[in-house]
């Protein structure tokens, strides 16, 4: 069961279902001119992440951070809580379920990122989110409706479609496949 948190991102985010994936200060500055609603923080260093998630939580944005992407921070517990007492972000991102199981302790929401390059990835996805339940799925690459699909009926957590997604018709896929959202670095389809 979602966490009352989770519930109310997932909520907010069935109003604007388009998640900008955004890369570096100028890419936070374009996230806060656009109309989404949520922000995926895919790079950035001790020295920026707390003044970008500042910047986008004063704009009225939800914000994750990508823990594995970030400069700076070890893969460890004690970067999990460095990020949750310095940027103050909605959520975590990370393909660690153990950064993630830290995140959720410490009040966080939690994305499992999941890459799919073959059926034994998906299978191997599966068992290790049933291991230790994130709240939400990020399935890459976003252009494979059967594993969203798949992933969103035997796992019953919200999936989020991110990667290789770059036209309005890619969007509409992983969305009729049942994802919940999709998140995308490509700024025209923030719009």
């Amino acid at each position: 069961m979602p966490s009352s948190a989770t519930s109310h991102f997932l909520d907010a985010l069935a109003q604007h279902r388009v998640i900008a994936a955004a890369r570096g200060e100028e890419g936070v500055l374009r996230a806060v001119s656009s109309p989404v609603s949520t922000v995926f923080l895919l790079n950035g260093s001790i020295l920026t992440l707390p003044d970008m998630t500042a910047f986008l939580k004063a704009a009225g944005k939800t914000v994750f951070i990508h823990i594995d992407l970030c400069e700076g921070l070890g893969k460890d517990a004690s970067a999990v809580t460095w990020c949750a007492r310095n940027c103050k972000p909605d959520g975590l991102i990370s393909t660690r379920s153990q950064l993630l199981r830290c995140a959720s302790d410490m009040g966080l929401m939690t994305i499992q990122r999941v890459f799919l390059v073959d059926s034994s990835s998906l299978e191997g996805g599966i068992r290790h989110i049933k291991a230790a339940p994130p709240d939400m799925i990020e399935v890459l690459p976003g252009l494979v409706p059967k594993a969203i699909t798949r992933l969103r009926d035997e796992l019953r957590l919200p999936v989020i479609a991110g990667g290789m997604i770059t036209q309005r018709s890619d969007v509409q896929t992983a969305l009729e496949a049942g994802a919940s959202a999709v998140s995308v670095s490509d700024e025209k389809l923030w719009r």
